[in-house]
């Protein structure tokens, strides 16, 4: 059984735009469409029982509007389990995770690279404070992207900081903590406490599976999740290569769908 932890949709207006436009700046393929009719078949033909839709809203004004589309997606397929996107400073936050929670959504995404915010800054303890209350489950990228940018918001060391002060915080960082920052995962973010969890989409693209079985060890495997990154990554190839690690059953057993389960409360 798998369960796919990290996950993009796009309504296809916004698909025909960024897909062909990351295809040029990132120089990645994208084997996705981003229609979630796309990701529902590719997960029937890799035997994955179950993704997690991930939003991502770079404005704050775009937050309500696509979090409606992601839940009428995961209401109309049993298969896809809705996330909400959401921006730390957006003023009605404690609003929208309300009206997220009353929908049935158990987490949120934030996306440090694409909001331009540091997980450390101290206007986003408004968001960890909240997200705790609720018993909420924060996702945020982690690391850099293909791109060398000149500033990367979502360092190991930042969430780091951000832990140490909010530890009841549940929160997944994704792509092992720190994609392209895997040195620094190890310094900043071993040592975090237990309700710290990753994934592991899209690390395969940078990582070999030796570092990548090394690295899962390291963290725990009761700690870390498969994520494919869909639609930067196909769910079944990302899901062979788990698989193929030097894992025994058991720990991949937690890395494919065990924690996911946990977490997800099924």
């Amino acid at each position: 059984m798998t369960i796919d932890f990290h996950t993009h949709i796009y309504p296809e207006a916004v698909a025909a735009k960024i897909l062909p436009a990351a295809k040029r700046k990132l120089k990645v393929a994208v084997p996705g469409t981003g229609a979630p009719g796309d990701l529902c078949s590719m997960m029937k033909a890799a035997s994955v029982a179950g993704s997690v839709l991930l939003p991502l809203a770079k404005g704050q004004e775009d937050v309500t509007r696509l979090n409606d589309w992601v839940i009428s997606v995961a209401k109309a397929n049993c298969e896809l389990t809705a996330f909400g996107a959401v921006h730390p400073f957006m003023p009605d936050l404690e609003a929208e995770l309300d009206r997220l929670a009353s929908a049935g959504v158990l987490g949120v995404k934030m996306m440090p690279l694409l909001q331009q915010v540091y997980p450390d800054d101290t206007r986003c303890e408004r968001l960890y404070e909240a997200l705790i209350k609720r018993k909420m489950i924060l996702v945020a990228h982690a690391g850099r992207d293909p791109l060398d940018r000149p500033e990367v918001f979502g360092t190991p060391e930042r969430f780091a900081a951000a832990i140490s002060s909010f530890p009841e915080l549940k929160i997944v960082l994704a792509h092992l903590g720190g994609l392209r920052m895997w040195d620094e995962v190890r310094r900043h973010l071993l040592p975090a406490g237990g309700n710290v969890y990753f994934d592991t989409a899209y690390v395969s693209f940078y990582m070999d599976r030796q570092d990548m079985a090394e690295l899962i060890r390291d963290i725990g495997p009761e700690r870390v999740m498969f994520g494919s990154d869909y639609p930067w990554e196909e769910p079944g190839r990302a899901a062979e290569i788990v698989q193929g690690l030097v894992l025994d059953e058991a720990e991949k057993e937690a890395v494919l769908h065990k924690n996911a389960e946990m977490l997800l409360g099924l």
